[in-house]
């Protein structure tokens, strides 16, 4: 039975070429918009290859700004870059908010060079064995510290002062270099000053993306992940600018994920912004009903009107002329006298300052004061069916 099931899921048709190029652990052949800070690590890490100097660097930045896999292809890199100058030098990347404590941390490091027992070695021990490897072998690392943030809130500095005195306590002349990741640089305060002065002098901030940004990432992911014309231009727009909102490139490819196996359990070929509309209610759902119970009824009326135009189109925006245009047939139905331009726009303006819609400039090829606007957070059946009750309850 279950055989069956397997292969007839294999046998179906899908939009994926091969879906894992969305997930957050895969590191891209090219970064898209990090080059200066990829440069920016470059220049600091030159001496650990050119005179063995081990070096510093701490990385901050936002969640979803591209810290993990900047720093996981700048290792991969670095570890090329070194085999061709003969240099023995290795790149770990460790998740410190898996590896809870300070132990689990070491015995992460210790485990790529030595096998040590689990249990017998304190943290302290462990980095001396492996700096004593590192010795023996004329051989040098490169660790990043993922959320060290996070670690050191939960155990303190000690690690990191460890890891940054290493060179100088046990003689290692600096084989270990340091790349310490974290969101913002104020866990710092809870350093000495010896190691605060090590990682500050080498910062690097990862600015939030912008949409247009979002929607090259997106779009060189989409070549590796999808095939051919599987995703409207439309789709990627609404995904960007969802998640341009946080500047979020982890959330714009879970949106396009999550919106791509959407499309296949439906059958369909093509990833739609519906598609993406009813991913973000699944990831955060947001029909929300209190907000829309409390709009006026031309209010509701005209948020009614969006919604069918949307689900009518399959497009992720409508101009304010066709909201209008469907704005007033909604009137016709319920037994309302339409509202003029100037009030509808001032309905749909206290739409958008409740993060109900999004209104944008129209863009080339329209004329006047004309808007674009989406729903860029349900999907706009259950926003439609939502509305529909709520103004039949009025009834």
């Amino acid at each position: 039975m279950f055989k069956n099931i397997l292969e007839e899921e294999m046998a179906r048709r899908s939009v994926f070429k091969d879906s894992s190029k969305l997930l957050p652990d895969y590191v891209p052949k090219t970064l898209v918009h990090r080059d200066e800070e990829f440069r920016q690590l470059a220049r600091i890490f030159r001496p650990a290859l050119e005179s063995r100097v081990g070096q510093r660097a701490l990385i901050t930045g936002s969640v979803g700004v591209g810290k993990t896999v900047l720093a996981m292809k700048f290792g991969e890199e670095l570890k090329s870059a070194a085999k061709k100058r003969d240099v023995k030098l290795d790149y770990i990347h460790v998740n410190c908010r898996k590896q809870k404590s300070p132990h689990m941390v070491m015995q992460e490091l210790s485990n790529h060079y030595l096998k040590l027992p689990p249990r017998g070695f304190s943290p302290e021990e462990l980095l001396k064995e492996s700096t004593k490897w590192l010795e023996k072998h004329d051989a040098y690392l490169a660790i990043a510290l993922d959320e060290i943030d996070f670690f050191i809130q939960q155990n303190g500095p000690d690690l990191l002062y460890a890891l940054t005195r290493s060179g100088e306590e046990l003689g290692a002349l600096g084989r270990i270099s340091i790349i310490a990741i974290a969101r913002d640089q104020n866990f710092t305060r809870s350093l000495d000053a010896g190691t605060q002065s090590t990682l500050m002098h080498n910062v690097i901030h990862l600015d939030k993306y912008s949409a247009v940004q979002l929607v090259d990432i997106m779009n060189a992911r989409i070549k590796e992940a999808f095939k051919a014309d599987a995703v409207e231009d439309d789709t990627t727009t609404l995904v960007a600018d969802i998640a341009a909102r946080w500047g979020d490139a982890r959330l714009a490819l879970e949106l396009l994920w999550r919106a791509g196996m959407l499309a296949d359990d439906e059958g369909k070929s093509r990833v739609t912004p519906e598609h993406v509309r009813q991913a973000k209610a699944e990831i955060h759902p947001e029909v929300r009903k209190e907000a829309l119970r409390e709009l006026q009824l031309h209010e509701q009326l005209v948020l009614l009107a969006l919604a069918r135009r949307l689900k009518l189109s399959g497009q992720a925006y409508a101009m304010t002329g066709e909201v209008e245009t469907a704005y007033r047939v909604i009137c016709e139905e319920f037994d309302e006298r339409p509202r003029g331009h100037t009030q509808l726009w001032e309905y749909l303006k206290h739409a958008e300052e409740l993060g109900l819609v999004d209104l944008q400039s129209s863009g080339k090829g329209q004329r006047g004061q004309s808007r674009r606007i989406s729903v860029p957070d349900v999907p706009v059946k259950s926003l439609a069916e939502e509305l529909k009750r709520l103004l039949k309850a009025r009834k």
